[in-house]
């Protein structure tokens, strides 16, 4: 059995805005019980033949929170889905993180070649990723191998621990400014940016580890 939870979100409205006053002429004699809401269900863990039944995934399970996301913390809900110009890699400024006094250079190295993506082999090796809380002792040990040997690369090294931590304070902290727009900052954490470039970074940051 796959283990659930559930999410869900209201807006609270103000329904007396809506409506015009009126003088009162009678009571209500009957109060309704108001309806349930429908309260999606999102797995959270998946078996070794889910694959085969279609399940809901970790895809599933980011789509629900981020719907929980922008409607309780947005002012503006149309403000998440705003268009969004890509980075101007040619200018990368220091970023004034609140837990150092001096603004700290994470800026990553640029290269004026751009190499496309390519999806790997079909023939390679079909790796399922295990739920953090359920893996044993040894795939802990592996892990913090893999991090160790990212730590030992050089600083020239792009897979080394501390050029991957750059590549994520530079685009995640404002170290960018959108393409034609020098005065608009690039801020992945407050666009609909958030997941889709999280999982791309970390994509390649397993790609690093398992190698």
């Amino acid at each position: 059995m796959a283990s659930c939870i559930s999410l869900s979100s209201s807006i609270p409205l103000a329904a007396s805005s809506f409506l015009p006053s009126f003088p009162k002429t009678h009571r209500v004699s009957r109060i309704k019980k108001p309806n349930r809401p429908n309260i999606p269900i999102v797995s959270c863990k998946s078996g070794k033949n889910d694959h085969e039944q279609n399940p809901a995934t970790r895809r599933d399970l980011l789509i629900g929170l981020g719907g929980l996301y922008g409607a309780t913390s947005l002012s503006d809900p149309f403000a998440y889905a705003n268009p969004i110009a890509p980075p101007d890699i040619t200018q990368c400024e220091l970023v004034p993180l609140p837990s150092e006094s001096d603004p700290s250079n994470c800026c990553p190295p640029t290269s004026t070649k751009i190499k496309n993506f390519e999806f790997p082999s079909a023939s390679s090796p079909m790796r399922i990723r295990p739920a953090a809380h359920l893996v044993d002792k040894a795939y802990v040990a592996k892990y913090a191998e893999a991090i160790a040997l990212m730590k030992s690369l050089p600083d020239d090294d792009p897979r080394s621990f501390k050029n991957q931590a750059n590549v994520h304070c530079a685009y995640c902290d404002g170290a960018y400014h959108q393409a034609g727009f020098p005065d608009l900052e690039l801020q992945i954490h407050f666009s609909w940016l958030f997941f889709p470039w999280h999982r791309f970074y970390l994509y390649y940051f397993v790609r690093i580890d398992l190698g």
